[in-house]
């Protein structure tokens, strides 16, 4: 049996490892991430200050989770536009009764710049994220007119890397198949998890990789790991589904 190597934040891991293990995969999963709440007055704040017609973009079902918070959350949000980047983000919105108007096409910040640059010059668009979003988003958005807030709704950091030390013992002895990631910060710390364990990254050339998004794909290019798999839109269900087509 293929087995899946994969590193989430700590809430994504249940129905990660539920996902893949249904897809057939033995899994091997750790956490990546540590995710770090923003006071919940500065989220009060912000949603007081939300008008009609102001267009509101969230990011990550994360985003959406961490201003749930905000018992006026939903009531906040009539009569502004609601952007969800992908599918997952739009669950949530939809869990926690928001309506989700607009979502790109391609899953990304990319994709948000895309579809909303011809229709915000002059209009308020307010970005909820992590801080470690993609300035692409907006720059990209200033740049096509609009007035941007950027709200960093919760912090990021790499979790403790002991947790990997299962999954960077398998991969050594080459016992694991294919190591997916989903994103470049998530990336880069088991990246650098490996080096300072293992010395080598011989574990990465054999095997596949896989990983969803442009950033996360870069950040693997730049430290030198080859990536193999690359599903049509940038969501781990979709992933899971390239891996399986791949590893057949």
């Amino acid at each position: 049996m293929t087995v899946v190597a994969f590193a989430r934040p700590k809430r994504r891991l249940p129905g990660s490892i539920a996902l893949a293990e249904a897809a057939g995969f033995t899994v091997m999963a750790a956490p990546s991430l540590e995710i770090l709440p923003r006071n919940i007055k500065d989220v009060e704040e912000l949603f007081r200050g939300i008008r009609k017609d102001d267009i509101v973009v969230f990011t990550s079902a994360t985003s959406v989770e961490e201003c749930m918070r905000y018992p006026l959350f939903t009531d906040s949000l009539i009569g502004t536009l609601v952007i969800s980047i992908g599918p997952g983000t739009s669950e949530a919105l939809g869990s926690a009764g928001v309506k989700v108007d607009a979502m790109p096409s391609e899953y990304s910040s990319e994709g948000i710049v895309e579809h909303l640059s011809g229709s915000v010059a002059g209009k308020k668009v307010i970005l909820i994220r992590s801080d470690r979003g993609s300035r692409l988003l907006d720059r990209g958005l200033a740049a096509a007119g609009a007035d941007v807030t950027d709200f960093v709704a919760y912090g990021l950091e790499p979790a403790d890397p002991v947790h990997l030390n299962e999954i960077l013992n398998a991969g050594k002895d080459g016992k694991i198949d294919v190591f997916a990631f989903t994103s470049p910060l998530s990336a880069r710390s088991f990246v650098e998890a490996a080096d300072k364990k293992n010395g080598n990254r011989d574990m990465f050339k054999n095997a596949e990789v896989a990983a969803i998004g442009k950033p996360t794909i870069e950040m693997l290019v730049s430290l030198g790991i080859n990536v193999t798999i690359i599903p049509e839109n940038a969501t781990f269900g979709e992933m899971i589904e390239a891996i399986k087509k791949r590893t057949g």
